[in-house]
């Protein structure tokens, strides 16, 4: 393997996103996070009582996550820019989630296949799965223990297949998106206040 000579651009970039990972460098306002589990939330809530026919709704209120995904992309975006350094943790951060929106993209083609309650599953099992990395790469213990926590409940999960596994994701949001969000919410109006 050939070794790639750097700019001086480039050196310093590297050198300067070395040394906010050694500081411990984090900017992250949870704004994203509280947008992504709020909506979840909602959805999730909606579609279980959708489903016991206590509201009906024109359209399946997943759908709502549509326009959300935008709304969470441009808020990304934003908050990326803000930035001084991108660390190598924010990169395989990122990589990790966009990974898991992209299985959970992937996921909810069966449910054009009628794949039913299962396609839930899948989902939590993605959501543990990702959030345990999350907290292993950040070494953030509450995101490991969630993480395991999620896992299980997508193990439960497979012995609820009806109606009430939406419960199970709305939990689920709660613990991974939103209580994580407010957190970071907290440490970033201190941080930056």
């Amino acid at each position: 393997m050939q070794e790639k000579e750097l700019s001086n651009e480039e050196s310093l970039k590297l050198i300067n996103r070395m040394i906010y990972e050694a500081k411990g460098y984090f900017y992250e306002s949870g704004v994203s996070a509280l947008v992504y589990g709020f909506s979840i939330l909602l959805c999730a809530v909606l579609t279980y009582f959708d489903n016991k026919g206590a509201i009906h709704f024109p359209f399946a209120p997943f759908y709502i996550m549509v326009p959300i995904f935008f709304v969470q992309a441009f808020i990304q975006i934003k908050e990326n820019k803000r930035k001084k350094a991108k660390t190598f943790t924010d990169e395989a951060i990122d990589f990790v989630w966009t990974g898991f929106f992209l299985s959970v993209f992937a996921a909810l083609c069966g449910t054009f296949v009628n794949a039913g309650y299962i396609i839930i599953t899948i989902i939590l099992f993605l959501t543990g799965l990702a959030t345990f990395i999350t907290g292993a790469i950040a070494k953030f213990t509450y995101s490991i223990v969630c993480g395991i926590l999620c896992l299980l409940v997508a193990a439960i999960s497979f012995f609820i297949q009806n109606s009430t596994i939406y419960l199970l994701l709305a939990g689920v949001a709660v613990f991974v998106w939103i209580i994580p969000g407010l957190l970071l919410r907290a440490y970033f109006r201190k941080q930056h206040g």
